[in-house]
């Protein structure tokens, strides 16, 4: 049985809960920390907004909630998103810690009791991130990641980039830090301070080799194309988008996805030949990019809901309109 994240249980849980009470709450999502993550739960971080770290006597040392994580269940009070004024009203013992230019950021802190602190983070006048912490809590240090060995290569290396990044940005792969990947491939240690502003070549090809199973491949829903993706840092940290490094000339193997439900070219392909889509039973939305090959295969995807293309994408009019016969919300970018 699928067991939910209870979300109104994690806005319940405080420092020095048990680690069983994170585990309930995050039902099937729950995954023990490994070792290089220091205790750290993350499973929810860049979907939900939230994380917590566990400490060496197998309690909860720290509490994170950050947009988006549900505004409904409230912690102490407070809700994000709720303006600064609400917040000082329900906890009027806040005192402003800092201010930061970046965000129009307002950082206030408070003492809960004597075992946990609390910190919010405003942007733009909207509660941000609530974090609770135990300031006595320890937690296990670091160790290094186990990182697979890898195998084979790939047929379509920056298309499967974009594939890991979908994975990453679910929380459902992990791949620690990128200075660990860096120090891993490199076997030294690595300050990206110094050696991120170049493609770190050992490291991309690491990526492009990483054994991806049959099981990763089916918790992939949502694949974007766009140099601000996750998996990048990785191997050029400092990487601004600009250059073509990690251009993607074909998506051959996108059909292994067969939960795809989502497609968004929004940079870094110029190209797109409908005939890999073929297949995809699940894919509900679809924004192309400057040209598609094969439009009329798209007519074979059952599930489409949403397409979008630039004028040069599909130019053929009694395609569009076949595929708005069919339901299918047609917008054209100019």
């Amino acid at each position: 049985m699928d067991h939910p994240v209870n979300f109104t249980a994690l806005a319940a849980l405080r420092p020095g809960d048990a680690r069983e009470d994170l585990s309930r709450a995050l039902g099937a999502r729950w995954c023990e920390p490994a070792p290089h993550q220091q205790g750290r739960v993350t499973a929810l971080s860049k979907q939900h907004g939230f994380e917590a770290q566990i400490d060496t006597a197998g309690r909860i040392g720290a509490i994170r909630y950050r947009e988006p994580f549900p505004a409904a269940p409230g912690v102490l009070g407070l809700r994000i998103g709720m303006p600064v004024a609400d917040a000082l009203a329900a906890l009027p013992q806040l005192a402003l810690s800092h201010r930061a230019p970046v965000y129009d950021s307002m950082y206030f802190v408070a003492d809960v009791s004597h075992a946990t602190k609390l910190a919010l983070e405003f942007r733009w006048q909207e509660l941000y991130a609530i974090s609770l912490r135990n300031p006595a809590a320890v937690y296990p240090d670091k160790q290094p990641m186990a990182y697979p060995v890898a195998a084979g290569a790939s047929g379509a290396p920056n298309f499967k980039l974009a594939v890991m990044s979908s994975l990453l940005e679910s929380g459902a792969l992990d791949l620690a830090e990128p200075g660990d990947l860096a120090a891993f491939v490199l076997k030294r240690a690595v300050d990206l301070e110094e050696d991120g502003y170049d493609l770190i070549s050992d490291a991309y090809d690491y990526l492009v080799r990483y054994p991806l199973t049959e099981a990763d491949l089916a918790k992939v829903e949502a694949i974007t194309f766009d140099g601000g993706s996750e998996i990048y840092p990785y191997c050029y940290y400092f990487w601004d988008g600009e250059s073509e490094e990690f251009d993607i000339s074909s998506t051959a193997g996108i059909g292994l996805c067969q939960n795809l439900r989502q497609l968004t070219c929004i940079a870094m392909i110029e190209r797109l030949d409908a005939a890999d889509l073929v297949g995809l039973g699940k894919l509900e939305t679809l924004q192309l990019p400057s040209v598609c090959d094969n439009p009329g295969r798209l007519l074979e995807l059952p599930a489409l809901k949403k397409l979008t293309f630039p004028e040069t994408g599909i130019r053929d009019p009694a395609l569009i309109a076949a595929l708005k016969a069919r339901g299918v919300a047609v917008r054209i970018d100019a």
